[in-house]
């Protein structure tokens, strides 16, 4: 799979360094929601979540500086965490990202998830990917509103 992988432009499989180096410049919605979903903070999330999944890019900038990371576990879960720096790479990263995700649904021909109501931007890039929101609920440790969301490889 790695050879594929270095196809994508600002994408990159993930290493613990980008872990650590993303951990503390992570978005605040996206920091809320770790802690509404998990309880935990941001680091163990990002462990957590690299550990768990069966690949995990790392989002460069130009610069090759991590600006998010995101993955897939086993189960066909995919998720996103970034920095305010990905806006700076937004348009460059919608259109490789829809490459990423067709190759993810070729190995899952389920992607699915739970998404904080409140996180607008997570929101906008899982309608882009062509994610159906097909329920809301109280969801996590903190029990916040979330949507549940689901694509199928046709």
């Amino acid at each position: 799979m790695s050879q594929q992988v270095k196809e994508f432009n600002h994408f990159r499989l993930a290493t613990i360094k980008d872990l650590k180096y993303l951990a503390p410049r992570l978005r605040f919605e996206d920091k809320r929601e770790i802690l509404s979903t998990a309880g935990m903070l941001p680091y163990t999330a990002l462990y957590y979540s690299y550990l768990k999944s069966a690949i995990v890019f790392t989002i460069v900038n130009d610069k090759k500086e991590p600006v998010g990371i995101f993955g897939v576990a086993v189960s066909g879960a995919i998720w996103l965490l970034a920095t305010d720096k990905l806006k700076e790479i937004q348009f460059a990263f919608l259109k490789e990202n829809k490459k990423v995700i067709d190759f993810l649904n070729t190995k899952y021909k389920i992607l699915w998830n739970y998404v904080d109501s409140r996180n607008s931007l997570h929101i906008k890039w899982l309608k882009w990917c062509g994610f159906k929101f097909i329920n809301k609920k109280k969801y996590g440790v903190l029990n916040e509103p979330f949507y549940e969301v689901i694509k199928i490889c046709a």
